[in-house]
């Protein structure tokens, strides 16, 4: 039996009793087409999105998951120890301290703001300084820390560490603090160090400095900066959100590397009493506003001992506090300007301690004789100029050892003159600058006009008067007074005029006649050495001294004159060595001066520059009060217990015998 099928209302199926479905328009289809496309062009950003995330972005994303969780700190490296030539005495070290460093990129907008307002007061500063610090390091160096405070005291550390999840990109920091346990000893020499600089900041960096360190600002301390700075190290700590540490310790660890070390050439005993010589004639003298001094080795050029006075104290640099900001303030608002180290960058008239440098390069030139007789009346008429010897003395009828012992004027004038007659009768070639300047280019071989070379920033070259150079300053000045006249050669030859020279380059100048006719070039630091006492790198005699070709019989009527300035009968300064070689110390040599300082109402510089001892030199020094008075009683006592204090020309200071009243300069 077979059935058919029948459709509710009785039709067929597909009949008339079923809904159609409708066809899509175009319009409709187009719709649906663009939706789609939509959606499968987003969903194959999104994954090529997580491809490049997963795949190709891993390493970043990682590297900043970690930056969340993981903090490196920097470990600052304590610098390096300097010496005395003994390598036993430490006169500039390190002390442990602690710094307060901040995060920048771990506090921003008003979370920061909110944080330094909070820590401003606890630091004793302002918010804005804070701010600015934070502002400044996030542009630098973003991923390292800022140092918003130095050496902070035990008070500010437990007041930040009972605090220390308000200041969740803040932390306290292990570091070192220069440290100079001997005052000022030897200020000038080291200098200090400081924070890096808005100006110095570039420099720095480039040479793979954070910007943060503390570096050498001045002396031996800026000299040797890239030896003694040392390498910093590094741990890395796992933190929380708030930045506190979590674990039980470190990721990793890098100890830091210290600095090498530099051994100087200083003698403590010499520097010791050279900086008291200082003090004492300067504070009795009633009129001196300062002095300076230099003491080397002749044959190596060595430094000895070299100071400044007035002198300053470095650790008002490093260890910043109310009093030592206003010491600072102090050095910087004084107008004797403690800061200058007078020994190398104090320019003044040498006076008659320059007659040995002229009677020298008359020798060799041939314009004067050793044996030659020459008045030394109170006063020469030269050039319708009357030139006076000093107090109006009459030397007599002399030759050159006794125009050094008694420090004629007027017997150097008249040398004097017999450079401007070099000068007026030169024949050279019209385009060379050194014609018939034979005066200047001996001095100018003697170390003047030029820097020494020593190893210490900011070296005054001092001056060597020329024609030129009067004509070039002048015009600016005074145009009447540009043009070259007998005058300049004349005041030349008795150190002054226009004359400018620094201690040190008198104590070079001076070895060289001490030596037997050699320029050295002075030295500070001796050697760089490791943590182990490795020499690493040696520093001293590395130039080897310049032969300045001298006549032998020269040097020995100089010498011999000079020896007289401080053993003869009327020796300038007998009256303060000669009991010395009497009673069996050292025979001195040297030569007095007394410079006119220019300075209207002011008493003249006293300098004195001897050698010891005499058959044997191993010492040379050079001290300069200023304003001061006469060149024997003040500068020559000084050298004299300065020259005791050095082991190989030991001696009882008491020994030093009394200038004679004033007859000479």
């Amino acid at each position: 039996m077979s059935s058919r099928l029948v459709s509710p209302a009785g039709g067929s199926p597909g009949g008339p009793g079923r809904r159609r479905q409708r066809p899509l328009n175009p319009q409709t289809a187009f719709r649906i087409a663009v939706i789609g496309g939509i959606t499968l062009a987003a969903i194959g950003i999104l994954v090529i999105r997580l491809w490049f995330m997963q795949v190709i972005d891993a390493k970043g994303y990682a590297q900043a998951a970690a930056a969340n969780s993981v903090r490196t700190l920097i470990v600052p490296a304590p610098r390096g120890l300097i010496t005395d030539r003994s390598g036993k005495t430490v006169i500039a070290n390190n002390q442990p301290s602690v710094n307060v460093v901040a995060f920048p990129l771990e506090v921003q907008g008003a979370q920061r703001a909110n944080e330094m307002a909070m820590l401003a007061p606890i630091l004793h500063t302002g918010s804005a300084h804070l701010m600015a610090e934070m502002a400044h390091g996030q542009v630098a160096s973003p991923y390292e820390p800022v140092v918003l405070a130095e050496n902070v005291t035990s008070v500010v550390r437990a007041a930040i560490s009972e605090r220390i999840r308000q200041f969740p990109a803040v932390q306290l920091q292990n570091a070192y603090v220069r440290n100079y346990p001997l005052d000022s000893f030897a200020a000038h020499i080291l200098g200090y160090t400081g924070t890096i600089t808005a100006q110095e900041y570039p420099s720095y960096t480039a040479k793979g400095y954070l910007g943060n360190e503390q570096v050498g600002q001045a002396g031996l301390e800026a000299q040797y900066e890239q030896y003694l700075r040392g390498v910093p190290g590094q741990t890395e700590v796992e933190v929380d959100a708030s930045g506190n540490p979590v674990g039980s310790g470190p990721l990793s660890s890098t100890p830091p590397s210290q600095g090498d070390n530099l051994q100087l050439s200083i003698d403590m005993a010499t520097q010791r009493a050279l900086e008291n010589q200082l003090r004492q004639h300067v504070a009795g003298s009633g009129t001196a506003t300062g002095a300076a001094g230099v003491a080397i080795d002749p044959s190596t050029g060595q430094i000895l001992a070299m100071a400044s006075y007035p002198t300053f104290k470095p650790d008002a640099f490093v260890q910043h506090n109310t009093a030592n900001n206003r010491l600072i303030a102090g050095y910087l608002a004084s107008s004797r300007s403690p800061l200058d180290n007078r020994a190398n960058q104090g320019r003044y008239p040498p006076g008659s301690t320059f007659k040995a440098v002229t009677a020298i390069s008359a020798l060799q030139l041939g314009i004067l004789s050793a044996t030659e007789i020459i008045d030394g009346p109170p006063q020469v008429t030269l050039y319708k100029t009357v030139f006076p010897n000093f107090e109006r003395q009459d030397n007599g009828f002399i030759r050159l050892p006794t125009a050094l012992m008694v420090s004629s004027d007027t017997y150097f004038y008249q040398v004097g003159a017999r450079f401007w007659k070099l000068y007026t009768n030169a024949t050279g070639p019209a385009n060379d600058p050194n014609t018939g300047l034979e005066q200047q280019q001996w001095a100018k071989k003697f170390g003047f006009a030029a820097p020494t070379g020593i190893d210490l920033p900011g070296e005054d070259p001092g001056r060597v008067p020329t024609p030129a150079w009067k004509k070039a300053y002048f015009s600016q000045v005074d145009p009447t007074q540009e043009t070259w006249l007998p005058g300049d050669n004349i005041n030349m030859a008795v150190g002054q005029g226009n004359l400018l020279v620094t201690p040190l380059q008198m104590a070079v100048a001076y070895s060289a006649i001490a030596n037997g006719g050699s320029m050295v070039t002075p030295t500070l630091g001796m050697d760089l050495t490791d943590q182990s006492g490795q020499v690493v790198r040696q520093l001293s005699d590395v130039t080897p001294p310049r032969p300045l070709g001298l006549s032998p019989a020269v040097l020995a009527v100089v010498r011999e004159g000079l020896r007289q300035v401080a053993q003869g009968s009327l020796g300038t300064a007998a009256g303060v060595f000669s009991p010395v070689a009497a009673a069996g110390g050292p025979v001195v040599a040297g030569k007095t001066g007394t410079a006119q300082s220019g300075n209207k109402g002011q008493a003249d510089h006293s300098w004195f520059i001897g050698f010891a001892p005499f058959d044997n030199p191993k010492i040379v020094v050079a001290i300069i009060i200023e304003h001061g008075g006469v060149g024997a009683t003040a500068a020559a006592p000084a050298v004299c217990a300065t020259i005791a204090a050095y082991g190989p020309t030991k001696f009882n200071p008491n020994l030093c015998g009394h200038p004679a009243p004033v007859k000479s300069n």
